[in-house]
């Protein structure tokens, strides 16, 4: 009788315990598909090749200032990438389907679609480096004051010269990862909210409407 070969349930059971003892998030965000409602994978395919999927987004500002920021998508594991991104301030020349020139207070744009990446970003220091590094077309067409850090938000005048100056503060950048906080084919609601007493005054956060496929 032939003795039953452990090589293989070693094997797979070290591999587990090795994936389950560290973060799993970057092994979700790396292996999840760029197809439409997380199926039909088109791994590879150049970011807006027009091979992938979509995501669709609606900024809310829910604050009683002006929003002032940089928003896009880009792989974090490519460091060529040149990312889709646009901007929000009075002076912006970049604006994607939908979206306005400004966002006011108490307002929101309405879906904006954006091809599926590794990552969402508003505001982040990954997405200001790269359109620091990699601009691609948009180069002549950068708004220098909405390439901040993070979300600016301010109350001047909007005819005035200091309208895009974030004289009320920042909500710190944040990122979104494909694979595990949404989906190629979702819905997400990107807020950004107020308080008026406490360290953080202004935050950023999401709301996630999966996919049909994922739900």
């Amino acid at each position: 009788m032939k003795k039953k070969s452990t090589s293989a349930t070693l094997v797979a059971s070290l591999i587990l315990i090795t994936v389950m003892g560290c973060d799993l998030d970057p092994f979700l965000n790396q292996t999840a598909s760029f197809g439409p409602d997380g199926g039909g994978s088109v791994a590879g395919a150049p970011l807006g090749s027009g091979l992938r999927g979509n995501i669709n987004v609606n900024f809310e500002n829910n604050t009683p200032f002006r929003a002032v920021f940089t928003t896009g998508v880009f792989d974090n594991t490519d460091e060529r990438t040149t990312p889709v991104f646009f901007q929000f301030s009075p002076d912006t020349q970049i604006q994607a389907v939908n979206a306005s020139a400004t966002l006011e207070a108490n307002s929101s744009t309405g879906l904006t679609t954006l091809p599926c990446a590794r990552v969402l970003s508003v505001g982040s220091r990954s997405l200001i480096n790269l359109i620091d590094t990699n601009p691609g077309a948009f180069a002549p067409m950068i708004d220098e004051p909405a390439l901040i850090d993070g979300v600016g938000f301010s109350d001047a005048n909007l005819a005035s010269a200091a309208a895009a100056i974030p004289n009320q503060g920042f909500a710190a950048g944040f990122e979104a990862l494909l694979g595990v906080d949404f989906n190629c084919g979702s819905a997400i609601n990107v807020r950004f909210e107020f308080a008026e007493i406490g360290n953080s005054r202004f935050r950023v956060e999401i709301d996630v409407i999966p996919s049909r496929g994922d739900q």
